[in-house]
């Protein structure tokens, strides 16, 4: 079977690189190879590996409003149709934002152009001023200390979210806001909160060199930023398999990328994840009513995830006993991550633990987010599994850069949660 896989891998991956691509409308995309399914199902990590293939090459790129996650909505929806699951589309708008070209370049005392580009929602603007490196995080003490009025802020990534440091910078009096990478390339990211001055994003190497320079003598830059933003469509794909109980367990898993790479990590292997453990679950005689959602528009803010949750009636949102979310599975290094406080989360550990799959329990930084923060936000009983990993909003989040073992124990996992929460 691995080595039927390997060779249709090989072949699709030649078609796809000859075929040429659709401008107008979403083209139609093929259905994973699937073997027939045993008696005694478990989840195959390699189909997983599959599915994340076809969402990370075969599609590639799936921008929330775009073409690609047109298209891998619709490849969804027709794999959880084929397990038999009721498929519903939930369509909703959202605040859209492009850069039609942003040039940041150093003016003095050299003049020389800088890799950054603006974080998502950032305002268009055109600003020329003193460069001022700020100590610390960003926060509103570490302002305290620098003299950033009418000039640009350099500040670190890390611990603090993008906005809190750009809304830091702005009360501080600083006319743009650069953020430098805590590794060496540059990275994506967005502003969960608006902002009136730009704020834009800069690769670890060129922020050290600029704190060089910072160190030797005054430096100037200059921002021309053309942004602009407009409403567009995003769709969440629900798939649900009513149980003999008014119970509910939701799955899910945000398809949509970043503009600058695949997002075969993040998060083409959460919903790899995703689709087969709804392969291994609709195989299973069930209680708690079933429901797997592909959640579009996470990265612009958790978008499809808010819009599902504050969708529900109070009564509906009371039946949720449990929410799984899945997201950067198949890449990175270290043991299987988890984070929740509740019961699930503690099954969670429990069911790795007598699987013998190395996990560890952590809390996501302030900084960082995903659709379980929907469903906690209201009160629900949600985990977190992911692993740790650097290259997420970077052109080399790649397909190679998965692991199918990695699919494996995030998979057998969730199916043990389930099996461990009474749904059998």
């Amino acid at each position: 079977m691995k080595r039927t896989l390997i060779v249709f891998l090989l072949v699709n991956l030649i078609l796809s690189a000859c075929a040429p691509a659709s401008a107008l409308t979403p083209t139609p995309v093929p259905s994973a190879m699937l073997l027939p399914t045993p008696a005694g199902v478990e989840f195959d990590a390699y189909r997983a590996l599959e599915h994340a293939r076809m969402l990370a090459v075969t599609v590639g790129a799936r921008v929330s409003g775009s073409e690609g996650a047109a298209r891998a909505s619709e490849y969804l929806a027709q794999e959880f149709a084929r397990y038999g699951y009721t498929i519903e589309k939930q369509t909703f708008t959202f605040e859209s934002w492009e850069n039609r070209g942003t040039r940041v370049h150093v003016t003095a005392p050299e003049t020389r152009a800088l890799d950054a580009q603006p974080l998502q929602y950032s305002p268009a603007g055109v600003v020329e001023a003193e460069l001022v490196a700020v100590s610390g995080v960003g926060s509103e003490n570490d302002f305290a200390r620098a003299n950033v009025r009418g000039k640009i802020a350099l500040v670190p990534r890390g611990t603090l979210p993008f906005s809190d440091k750009a809304r830091n910078a702005e009360r501080a009096g600083a006319l743009a806001t650069i953020v430098y990478n805590n590794a060496p390339d540059l990275f994506a990211g967005t502003l969960r909160e608006r902002t009136t001055r730009p704020v834009l994003a800069l690769s670890g190497r060129e922020g050290q060199a600029l704190l060089d320079a910072l160190a030797r003598g005054g430096v100037r830059v200059k921002i021309e930023s053309d942004t602009v933003s407009a409403l567009k469509n995003a769709r969440n794909v629900i798939a649900i398999r009513h149980g003999t109980r008014d119970e509910t367990i939701v799955l899910g898993a945000h398809y949509d990328s970043v503009e600058v790479g695949a997002g075969a990590n993040d998060n083409g292997s959460g919903v790899a994840v995703l689709l087969e453990t709804a392969r291994v679950l609709a195989h299973k005689r069930i209680q708690h009513t079933l429901v797997f959602i592909a959640f579009d528009a996470e990265e612009v803010g958790l978008v499809g995830s808010r819009q599902y949750v504050t969708s529900l009636s109070d009564e509906a949102r009371g039946r949720i006993v449990a929410m799984i979310n899945f997201d950067m599975l198949g890449g990175g290094t270290g043991p299987l991550l988890i984070d929740g406080e509740g019961r699930v989360g503690k099954l969670a550990l429990e069911a790795a633990r007598e699987l013998g799959i190395d996990a560890r329990s952590f809390k996501l930084g302030s900084g960082y987010s995903s659709d379980h923060a929907s469903f906690r936000h209201v009160g629900i009983d949600a985990v977190f599994l992911m692993r740790e990993y650097t290259l997420l909003h970077t052109p080399q989040d790649t397909f190679d850069q998965l692991h199918v073992e990695w699919l494996d124990e995030a998979g057998r996992v969730a199916v043990r949660v389930v099996e461990m929460m009474g749904g059998f």
